[in-house]
């Protein structure tokens, strides 16, 4: 910047600028609080229906917050008991990887275990996982990759683990999966099970299981 203000400001009619040094510069930034090195980020609203989806999520989570009393204990009640709710979401790319020697037990020498610092890469996978809000309990499910048919076999998990009847809410994002044709032909088979609640376009960060991935 200075060496740009010192080139140009004699041409642009500001003389006096030509000689300005990097620490009147700096002065003249810190003054004003410009800081053009420094980015913060902000979350663009790019779905129109944004404030409709995030209030959404937002009822499901103080409808959860209800069902807890004021010590903390859960109170469910009467009539509430067979609704079951899940925060959902994958962490594709998680590298999975193992030790290139064999690890060296401690010692009266060295009371610590030794272990090579170098590892063997065994490719890449991804983790499916939910957790149940009320209860806090994690579902994890790992694959190869994550495709329609992984998330179908993790909705039979949670099919599995209720009575026939009780309604499984899952709070999860726009991922193509997630709204497939081969999805929406397993839900088909079982309607009434599941109710899929949609974090708005770029507002997934709304969804709680994103800070335990």
């Amino acid at each position: 910047m200075t060496e740009h203000i010192n080139k140009t400001a004699e041409s642009a009619g500001f003389t006096r600028l030509s000689t300005l040094t990097k620490t009147s510069i700096k002065n003249i930034l810190d003054a004003a609080e410009i800081k053009p090195f420094r980015i913060q980020y902000y979350c663009e609203k790019h779905a129109p229906d944004f404030e409709a989806k995030m209030h959404e999520v937002l009822l499901v989570y103080k409808q959860i917050e209800m069902l807890f009393d004021e010590n903390g204990e859960l109170f469910i009640p009467a009539g509430e008991h067979d609704v079951h709710t899940y925060s959902y979401d994958e962490k594709p790319g998680i590298q999975a990887i193992a030790t290139a020697g064999k690890d060296l037990n401690s010692t009266t020498n060295c009371g610590t275990i030794k272990r090579d610092y170098e590892y063997k890469r065994l490719g890449t996978v991804s983790l499916l996982a939910a957790i149940d809000l009320l209860t806090g309990e994690a579902v994890p499910l790992v694959r190869d990759k994550h495709t329609s048919d992984d998330f179908i076999d993790f909705l039979k998990i949670l099919n599995e683990k209720y009575p026939e009847g009780d309604i499984i809410r899952v709070i999860l994002d726009n991922h193509t999966v997630h709204t497939s044709k081969k999805v929406k032909a397993f839900l088909a088979t079982m309607p009434g099970r599941f109710i899929f609640i949609f974090t708005p376009k770029h507002g997934s960060w709304l969804n709680m299981i994103e800070g335990f991935l």
